[in-house]
């Protein structure tokens, strides 16, 4: 098996007709099939189902063609990535990160980054804590920044600050005026959070923050992106509980309480693929 096999399989693939695929690979019809036929001998499965009118995949055949395509991928990406080594850190760095870390340590990393390699593109993409994981489980990133986040054994991290809370209300708010406040009278409140499941780790560092003080949160409203948290405060639809970087410079109609007295605080954490720790030591020393 050599990747031009591979290659015709996925143009057979497309078109479910040898002739055709064969004019595309630039062969004769016999010799594709005969191609086909070796490919399926060594895997030691069907992969077309053949009648004279017409050509469809088999079941092993829908699997090894979503298989084979990933497989093309990431060596296009392999060979792209290794002459960008070679010739001096073109291409890309995609890094993934909360709201909040936009705010603080993530411009500083792209200056950094620009002023070093200037060739090199930077996409940063603000997402869930749950989708910065797939992100980078799957390769399409590279580094995540997030608010205490639980991640799998596959990653490692480090923590580049801690911080503290703030309580978000809005203006019209009977607590509005205090300076500081019994998170235990809140337990009638509504409140505003990510979801459990898109904010891993750090919904679950807020929940613990109230079960402290003996009540689990009313929640009304989810918003993953601390922008639509604040959104929802300032509409007076309840209140929520974000670190102090995630509203840094708003201009909104809310009033914020900093809970410097509660013993949790947000850590924010920087976190890669054990298995490239290498290949990005470069950028992670950079934060």
């Amino acid at each position: 098996m050599d990747i031009q096999q591979i290659k015709n399989f996925l143009i057979l693939c497309d078109t479910l007709n040898y002739r055709k695929a064969a004019g595309q690979i630039n062969i004769v019809q016999p010799a594709l099939s005969r191609q086909i036929q070796l490919l399926e001998g060594e895997i030691g499965a069907l992969l077309f189902n053949r009648s004279k009118r017409t050509v469809t995949l088999t079941e092993a055949g829908v699997f090894f063609r979503k298989e084979a395509d990933r497989i093309l991928q990431d060596l296009d990406k392999t060979i792209t990535r290794t002459a960008q080594i070679h010739h001096g850190e073109a291409g890309e760095v995609r890094i993934t990160h909360a709201s909040s870390a936009m705010n603080t340590v993530v411009p500083s990393f792209l200056v950094k980054v620009k002023n070093k390699w200037p060739n090199l593109k930077t996409i940063a993409q603000e997402t869930s804590n749950f989708e910065q994981i797939e992100m980078l489980l799957t390769r399409k990133a590279d580094i995540g920044v997030a608010p205490n986040i639980m991640l799998p054994p596959e990653m490692n991290s480090k923590t580049l600050y801690r911080e503290n809370y703030v309580l978000i209300l809005p203006s019209g708010h009977p607590l509005a005026k205090a300076k500081t406040v019994d998170l235990a009278v809140l337990k009638n409140e509504t409140f505003i959070l990510p979801q459990v499941s898109t904010g891993v780790g750090y919904v679950e560092a807020i929940l613990q923050i109230c079960q402290g003080f003996g009540f689990k949160p009313n929640v009304a409203h989810e918003s993953a992106h601390a922008m639509g948290v604040l959104r929802l405060v300032e509409a007076g639809l309840g209140i929520s509980i974000e670190p102090v970087s995630s509203v840094r410079g708003a201009d909104m109609n809310i009033r914020l309480i900093e809970l410097k007295n509660i013993p949790q605080k947000a850590a924010m954490v920087l976190f890669w693929l054990r298995e490239r720790e290498e290949e990005l030591s470069r950028f992670i020393e950079m934060f």
